[in-house]
């Protein structure tokens, strides 16, 4: 089974206060969305390692510790780390919004490396965090990391998405592949969410560039214990990404 991180941002006053940034308002649905997946998860006898929220979330957490960071102890020392919190890209990163500083206000996935200690799954529920121009902007975090699922635009926070959490540990732990669990999970009926996927691949699957898209990481990946789970892909037999998006 799997163990798994959470952490989840719903007040950002000290973040607004700084200036930083020209909007960062106040969140309402993050705890619901948060619980959600952590009960999925637990119920179905996976392991919560830790769970964070608000100021105790902090940039290091997802911050290489190779590069300054501390994530060997957290978002890298699970196999499932999940974030909530105002998101964005700038020149291809991702960038997270905090509301303390340590070490940084804004993270930057130029900053983050995963799967060298743990993690295989990155899932992230903020907006923007792709830019879809450029998806290959992600190649060096995945250090043996499988997917990564943000978003293309935006992600809503609002009273009918307030179960998505729910509905990505549903999927994840009802025989979904990840890539399905994900966008159909923050899939909405009244608001469209933007979600994406980026997997990495192996050159046996890249087929002179007609990919074998049924043997890919992006297609055949599950949650430990509930369908095959791909092989780490360690980064010298990297050699490509895949991604998938969609709206609803």
């Amino acid at each position: 089974m799997a163990s798994f991180g959470i952490e989840g941002i719903r007040y950002f006053p000290n973040l607004r206060a700084t200036g930083l940034v020209t909007k960062a308002e106040d969140l309402t649905y993050v705890f619901n969305i948060c619980n959600g997946l952590d009960r999925e998860l637990r119920n179905a006898g996976h392991t919560r390692r830790f769970y964070w929220a608000n100021r105790d979330c902090w940039e290091i957490d997802l911050h290489s510790s190779g590069l300054g960071g501390a994530d060997d102890d957290w978002a890298d020392d699970v196999d499932l780390f999940f974030i909530l919190t105002h998101g964005n890209n700038d020149a291809g990163n991702a960038i997270l919004a905090y509301d303390i500083k340590i070490n940084e206000w804004i993270g930057n996935s130029g900053n983050w490396r995963l799967g060298n200690v743990n993690c295989e799954w990155l899932l992230i529920y903020g907006c923007k965090t792709v830019d879809l121009a450029n998806p290959l902007s992600f190649w060096d975090v995945f250090q043996r990391l499988h997917q990564l699922c943000g978003a293309w635009d935006n992600m809503w926070d609002g009273v009918t998405t307030d179960e998505v959490g729910e509905d990505v540990g549903d999927n994840l732990t009802d025989g979904d592949t990840v890539v399905t669990s994900w966008i159909d999970g923050v899939s909405d009926w009244w608001v469209d969410n933007h979600p994406i996927v980026i997997a990495a691949e192996r050159e046996s699957t890249w087929n002179g560039g007609a990919p074998l898209w049924a043997s890919t990481t992006m297609n055949r990946d599950h949650l430990w214990g509930h369908g095959t789970t791909v092989g780490d892909i360690f980064p010298a037999s990297k050699f490509w990404l895949s991604w998938r998006w969609a709206e609803g």
